[in-house]
């Protein structure tokens, strides 16, 4: 058989698989002109999720996009649309195997064996979420270094004979052995009291944002606020008693950062989740105090109904109005208008000058490639209620449905208590800003959003929860 007819023949094969799997690559064609144009043509709601989603994956039935796409790729996701099915015989008709370095298979609820020999290059393969797939029966290539799976199926795979089997190969939850955060004790949020009272959200005629005006007041009951952004360590904690996989592992993707030249840019990363950091680089246990990143609304949101369960507080994301408050210092804010509402004395949370109390972009001027990446949490100073980290260093979910009118219909009807933002919508609220941003964004009036199932290298989030007698 000849170079053409054998091409044609793996193109028909690879066709006959299109409506059973994804096939996904690192992508770094994202640009927001693109975003744009096709979110005008789509008539259902569309957000950035949906668009990298889009770019990550790759058509089976193009085969010059699929080689092309290989020649860039760092990481290949086979991902199939349905449990249960096959899927070595896609393994066995992937074009070029040998340019596939790392291969994820993971959450597929795969059974009996693989057989990955024909990827004679591969360093790394995930397998984590195919709990009846047996490994030591498996064939690998004699090059394979990692095997990824989570803390459960590791510990079950040191009970089989795979060891003596394939003795060079390591397991591990995100490439490195000395990852192995989670097992700590249980340690429950350091909060702060935030004292209820009435402020004026939003910001004047001044401001380049329509979304931040107009400024209207907001009374809110007392509430407390985390005194920190989540850690890593602490969202470590809630998958190792849960075993909870996170929606970003089940899609396959992120949106991590990278250098193109001498500018940070950034790529969709197949494979990234919050056991990677901002690069999508696996981390080890020194990142504990850095605040997690590579996770979704609704993987916030999950954190939060366990932590709720585990203490019995309900613990919550802030809303916007509650996360703006105390940003401003709440009832120590600096400033006060003469009915006593507190107003934001500074630009950024604590201060006018934004490297004191913020990573962004502008505050890594000068220094190495590497240092540009989040940081330990509370290492710059806090605000007047001793936050930490509210200006800058990630952008942090809101409990909060997005709308853009919504301050001007907050103003018709006077001062608002405890507002919840509207009942639905299609994007949530971030606030703060993030290392990768500019001192713009990280005021605190400034308002952002996204789709709830976005995930990126500088978002996280922060707690919040009620009065309690406990506290």
């Amino acid at each position: 058989m000849n170079e053409t007819a054998r091409s044609e023949t793996v193109q028909l094969r690879l066709r006959q698989f299109e409506n059973q799997v994804t096939l996904l690559m690192d992508s770094f064609e994202l640009y927001a002109k693109a975003y744009y144009a096709r979110k005008e043509t789509k008539p259902e709601p569309y957000g950035w999720a949906d668009y990298f989603n889009e770019q990550a994956q790759v058509s089976l039935s193009d085969h010059a996009s699929c080689l092309s796409r290989l020649e860039q790729a760092q990481t290949v996701r086979i991902r199939l649309k349905k449990p249960a099915l096959l899927i070595q015989p896609v393994l066995d008709t992937l074009p070029e195997p040998e340019k596939i370095r790392r291969l994820d298979l993971s959450h597929n609820a795969l059974k009996g064996t693989l057989d990955l020999s024909r990827f004679t290059q591969l360093r790394v393969v995930a397998l984590a979420g195919n709990p009846a797939l047996s490994l030591p029966e498996c064939a690998f290539p004699s090059g394979l270094k990692h095997i990824l799976l989570s803390r459960e199926e590791i510990a079950q795979l040191a009970k089989t004979g795979f060891k003596q089997s394939f003795p060079d190969i390591i397991a591990s939850q995100n490439g490195t052995p000395e990852f192995s955060l989670g097992s700590a004790p249980f340690q429950e949020p350091e909060l702060v009291e935030v004292k209820g009272g009435t402020f004026w959200m939003g910001s004047g005629e001044g401001t380049p944002n329509e979304d931040e005006k107009p400024r209207h007041l907001v009374q809110l009951s007392s509430y407390w606020i985390g005194k920190y952004p989540v850690t890593v360590e602490a969202y470590a904690r809630f998958v190792y008693e849960t075993g909870y996989v996170t929606e970003v592992e089940k899609e396959g993707w992120s949106v991590a950062a990278f250098w193109r030249g001498d500018s940070l840019d950034y790529y969709c990363k197949i494979g990234c989740n919050w056991r990677q950091d901002a690069y999508g680089r696996p981390m080890d246990n020194s990142f504990a105090r850095h605040p997690v990143i590579h996770v979704s609304w609704q993987d916030a949101a999950a954190y939060c109904r366990w932590l709720s369960w585990k203490t019995g507080r309900y613990y919550n994301l802030p809303t916007e109005a509650q996360w703006e408050y105390a940003a401003i210092g709440g009832h120590k804010a600096g400033m006060k208008d003469k009915e006593g509402h507190a107003l934001p004395a500074f630009p950024y949370a604590g201060s006018d000058r934004l490297e004191e109390v913020g990573w962004f972009l502008g505050k890594f001027g000068g220094n190495p490639p590497q240092d540009y990446r989040t940081k330990p949490v509370g290492a710059l100073q806090p605000n007047e209620l001793g936050l930490y980290d509210m200006s800058g260093h990630v952008w942090e979910w809101c409990a909060d449905w997005y709308d853009e009118q919504c301050y001007q219909k907050r103003l018709e009807k006077g001062a608002v208590k405890n507002p919840a933002g509207p009942e639905c919508g299609d994007y949530r609220v971030l606030r703060g800003g993030g290392w990768y941003r500019s001192a713009r964004n990280c005021r605190v009036a400034n308002r952002s959003s996204y789709d709830p199932g976005y995930r990126n290298f500088n978002t996280g989030f922060r707690l919040a929860c009620p009065p309690y007698e406990g506290i």
